[in-house]
């Protein structure tokens, strides 16, 4: 009964968050509708692409699980930070990945996240997947890299796709977004964390890994689709909100700069 009067009470928690994540996809639905149909009166060439509609039982459901994995998520501010297991994505010294056919399609290391942290150094953890805003925003944390890497490390943790192509797939608004399918192998999903760092060239201060099938650190992270944390002597000392919307680097610039100095 315990159990079930938590479930409960996290549902009700849930429900008004997710009913306004709905209505904003149906108004989003309602916009773009409006562009097509203005564009195709106008006879605009522009205007004829592929219409993708954002609420559909598919991007429900991707809703309401992010709600449920941020809602049972094991990582508390403070608190202890999980010790994921996670494969490591090899890159070359400019930081780019290696090519993929010169691994012959197979993973990289596994090992766990935690390996990156040094005992005293903040080691600061950015989650997501080739979707934006966690690729839009990629450029700024290049840049929190080569600010902040002389007091600090940093790893970014590809997880399981937001927007896959054959699934809940987001419209292309944005040239750093790319098409990528659901994972179904660990292959698939390494295959995909070199893709993005063959889009996008992070310094070589960051350390690139891509999480296991299982979810395991998506899960205990409560990511689902993209957020960012700070884990300091094994704890969580910085704990960044629910991507997308609460999904902000600002606040990681603002934590290190009054932590440390930039070096």
């Amino acid at each position: 009964m315990g159990l079930l009067s938590v479930d409960l009470l996290i549902t009700l928690q849930i429900l008004p968050v997710f009913f306004s994540n709905c209505l904003f996809l149906a108004l989003y639905d309602s916009v773009i509708l409006l562009k097509h149909m203005v564009l195709f009166l106008s006879r605009s060439k522009s205007g004829r692409g592929e219409w993708r509609r954002m609420l559909t039982s598919e991007g429900l459901r991707c809703v309401w699980n992010s709600f449920l994995l941020d809602a049972y998520k094991q990582v508390k501010l403070g608190g202890e930070a999980p010790n994921s297991s996670v494969i490591h994505i090899a890159k070359d010294s400019d930081g780019s990945s290696s090519s993929w056919k010169n691994v012959g399609g197979k993973c990289g290391t596994k090992c766990h996240l935690l390996d990156f942290a040094n005992s005293e150094r903040p080691l600061v953890v950015n989650f997501g997947s080739a979707t934006p805003p966690f690729t839009s925003q990629l450029s700024a944390f290049s840049k929190l890299v080569e600010e902040f890497s002389g007091v600090a490390d940093f790893l970014l943790v590809y997880i399981d796709e937001a927007h896959p192509s054959d699934g809940w797939a987001a419209p292309g608004i944005s040239p750093s977004s790319f098409e990528v399918k659901k994972h179904r192998s660990q292959e698939e999903r390494c295959a995909a964390a070199h893709q993005l760092l063959e889009h996008f060239s992070l310094p070589p201060q960051c350390q690139v890994v891509a999480d296991c099938m299982d979810n395991n650190a998506n899960v205990a992270y409560g990511v689902s689709f993209e957020r960012v944390c700070i884990v300091q002597r094994q704890k969580i000392a910085y704990l960044g909100g629910k991507g997308p919307f609460f999904y902000n680097l600002q606040e990681v610039r603002l934590w290190l700069e009054q932590n440390f100095s930039k070096r």
